[in-house]
C-alpha cells in the first residue's frame, strides 16, 4: 500500500489538531479539579480555591505558548532513525 504526500500531510494536520484538543481538555479539567478539590476538601474556601485554580490555569496556558503545543509531526527535516528522504518521497513513512 502506498500513501501519497497529501494524505500524510492531512493525517499529520489532523493528528496535531486532535493532540492540541486533548491538551486543552486536560488543562481545563486539571484547573477544574484543582478548584473543586481545594474548595471542598480543604479549609481554603472558594476564593482560595479559585486563586489556586487560576494559577494552575495560567501556568498551563504559559506552557502551551512556550512549547507544549509543539508536535513532532511539525518537525520538517527530521526523520526517525533508519529512514531516508527517499522513504518520504515514495510515501513509505
Amino acid at each position: 500500500m502506498t500513501t501519497s504526500a497529501s494524505e500524510l500531510t492531512r493525517h499529520a494536520r489532523t493528528y496535531h489538531g486532535f493532540m492540541l484538543g486533548v491538551k486543552w481538555f486536560c488543562i481545563h479539567l486539571g484547573a477544574l479539579l484543582v478548584l473543586l478539590i481545594t474548595w471542598f476538601a480543604t479549609p481554603v474556601g472558594l476564593f482560595g480555591a479559585l486563586a489556586l485554580a487560576l494559577i494552575v490555569y495560567a501556568v498551563a496556558i504559559w506552557a502551551m505558548n512556550h512549547g507544549l503545543a509543539h508536535s513532532t509531526e511539525n518537525d520538517t527535516g527530521r526523520l526517525a532513525p533508519g529512514h531516508s528522504s527517499e522513504d518520504v518521497e515514495r510515501g513509505a513513512i
